[in-house]
């Protein structure tokens, strides 16, 4: 009795901590499983000498870095192609075909893509080759831009190369990679891709953004800012949207409150948004 009364005080320990890091952050890890998660946070508990879920609340209050090192922890900042493939099989199966008819029902060429925080490059690439797909033969028939921006110059650097560990080629889909060249223990994305794609430092809180975008995707950035952070970015992202522009989060992101009313909501799985078409 004793021992099971002790668990539900452990479980509702943890819920509570799992709450305060979603309330006070941002970051939500339900999609987890909790022994994962439970594992990973007691290896921070280990490293910082804290026994209790408490002590480790307390310690986020006065540590707020820590929530850094909770993320490296979970592994979430990992980039990688096609990183979340279902998040990927949702965009091309319905956001892209959406996209495409829109602009050609309007006799509109432009297709502007933003990837925000786009480390080594791996993301605006995936999105390269996932619109050149969707567009085929027509592809003729629009002039896509998609830039990747991120606030770390050796990381842009990397992506501007574009050359990879040829381990990472296991992460495209067999049917994207014809976009690739093979180097032996490397590979190149081709230049039918890297035309597409063009890449600058920008601080999305000093810079200014890029307008009139019609796909945004900021996956996996959100959890490294505060709430309030995450709200001006978000009504930021609101402006650069066209008329039904979608935004696309990371699995463990949400919109802040102020902002739900703003955008419709597309998947809450995949954590994608869509600018309401009426809206200016």
């Amino acid at each position: 009795m004793e021992s099971r009364q002790a668990d539900m005080v452990y479980r509702g320990n943890l819920t509570r901590l799992l709450e305060k890091v979603r309330v006070e952050h941002g970051l939500d890890l339900s999609q987890y499983r909790e022994r994962y998660v439970e594992r990973r946070i007691a290896s921070r508990l280990h490293m910082l000498g804290l026994h209790t879920y408490r002590q480790y609340a307390e310690y986020l209050d006065a540590t707020p870095t820590e929530y850094v090192k909770l993320v490296d922890t979970l592994t979430i900042n990992v980039t990688q192609f096609f990183r979340d493939i279902t998040v990927y099989e949702l965009f091309r199966k319905q956001i892209l075909p959406d996209i495409l008819e829109y602009k050609l029902a309007r006799h509109q060429r432009m297709i502007r893509v933003w990837s925000a925080g786009c480390a080594t490059g791996q993301e605006p690439y995936s999105l390269g080759m996932s619109f050149l797909t969707a567009m085929g033969t027509r592809s003729r028939d629009f002039l896509l831009s998609i830039q990747g921006t991120d606030l770390d110059h050796k990381a842009l650097a990397i992506a501007r190369e574009a050359v990879y560990p040829i381990e990472q080629i296991e992460h495209i889909p067999r049917a994207d990679r014809k976009y690739v060249e093979v180097l032996g223990d490397t590979f190149r994305i081709k230049p039918e891709v890297t035309k597409l794609v063009r890449f600058q430092y920008l601080n999305l809180f000093e810079d200014k953004p890029i307008h009139v975008v019609d796909v945004i995707f900021c996956r996996n950035v959100f959890i490294y800012f505060t709430r309030e952070e995450q709200e001006r970015v978000l009504q930021m992202f609101w402006s650069a949207l066209s008329r039904g522009g979608y935004l696309v989060l990371g699995r463990s992101e949400r919109l802040a409150t102020s902002m739900v009313g703003r955008f419709e909501l597309v998947d809450g799985r995949e954590r994608i948004y869509r600018k309401p078409v009426g809206m200016p």
